[in-house]
């Protein structure tokens, strides 16, 4: 087999499993025309996808079914990544990893981007670090009795829920279907559509698929909606929400913080509107990668190579 990998980290990688299947590495950021190249060039018909900015069109598998017969994403949902009925016509096979497989961690990660937002932890850290001692910043805010609402209901999003029982919050949750009784009830939380979450919620987690219905769901519109000085995390995709409405929002004061593990585009370049913004809090699509998930996931991706 001949691959070729597509955002993976090379450095996790070759730390978390060594025993990888060599090939040829190619950052984010490729367009249509590059990979059609080099899967050209090096003969490679195994494509091992990480971190992806763009879409598996039919066009794009049209022009590299007679030499790709695997595309392995390290991806739960991949239903916006690739025309996965292309795939099948042009006999390409497609394998994506186990939804389950690291949603504690993710639910773990959002929690912690919301503590950080609430209490002040980084700004403070930078201030003591530089000599400040400040006791009268206003960065710690309470989060008991405050509502928390939970923007999907998949494993995430469960997860997040559950996490949050103890903490003395109100916890509201939108999911798909609203009219269809959920599959894990529970008497902690209530079930409400997104323009009701959105304006009584002091805390916002993004936790759902990237999908048609959801591309952009949290665009202008829905965000005039929100009660002033929310928190939003964002675990979902980075095209959930309209980036630019986000950054209005935001600069606006209608959006207290926004912390986003995942962007519209990546890797995220320095002249994105978030990143020069005082009012976010930013991490490089990590949420799911501790030691034991990358191994676990590594065992996955690997053991998914045979065609």
């Amino acid at each position: 087999m001949n691959l070729l990998y597509i955002g993976a980290c090379r450095e996790n990688l070759e730390t978390y499993y060594p025993d990888y299947i060599k090939g040829i590495f190619i950052d984010g950021g490729v367009t249509h025309e590059t990979l059609v190249a080099v899967i050209k060039e090096h003969g490679i018909n195994v494509l091992m996808v990480d971190v992806l900015d763009f879409f598996f069109t039919a066009d794009l598998l049209e022009k590299v079914k007679d030499d790709v017969r695997l595309i392995n994403f390290s991806y739960q949902s991949i239903e916006s990544l690739v025309d996965l009925d292309a795939a099948r016509d042009f006999g390409i096979i497609v394998k994506k990893l186990p939804r389950d497989i690291y949603c504690k961690e993710v639910a773990e990660f959002a929690l912690a981007q919301l503590l950080c937002a609430c209490k002040g932890s980084l700004i403070f850290d930078r201030d003591m670090r530089t000599g400040v001692w400040n006791q009268a910043a206003h960065t710690n805010l309470s989060m008991t009795g405050k509502t928390l609402g939970i923007v999907g209901y998949g494993n995430i999003g469960r997860h997040v829920a559950t996490l949050c029982q103890t903490w003395g919050m109100d916890i509201l949750v939108t999911k798909k279907d609203l009219d269809t009784p959920p599959e894990h009830m529970t008497p902690y939380y209530r079930f409400v559509d997104l323009s009701t979450l959105m304006a009584q919620s002091n805390f916002i987690v993004l936790a759902v698929p990237l999908t048609k219905e959801t591309r952009y769901m949290v665009n202008q519109e829905c965000l005039a909606k929100l009660k002033p000085g929310a928190i939003m995390v964002n675990v979902s995709r980075g095209d959930i929400v309209d980036e630019e409405a986000v950054t209005h929002a935001l600069n606006s004061g209608v959006l207290y913080k926004y912390c986003t593990d995942v962007f519209s585009k990546e890797p995220v370049e320095k002249s994105h509107c978030f990143v020069n913004n005082p009012h976010t809090l930013l991490s490089p699509h990590v949420a799911w990668a501790t030691k034991m998930s990358l191994k676990k996931t590594y065992d996955i991706w690997f053991g998914q190579t045979q065609i």
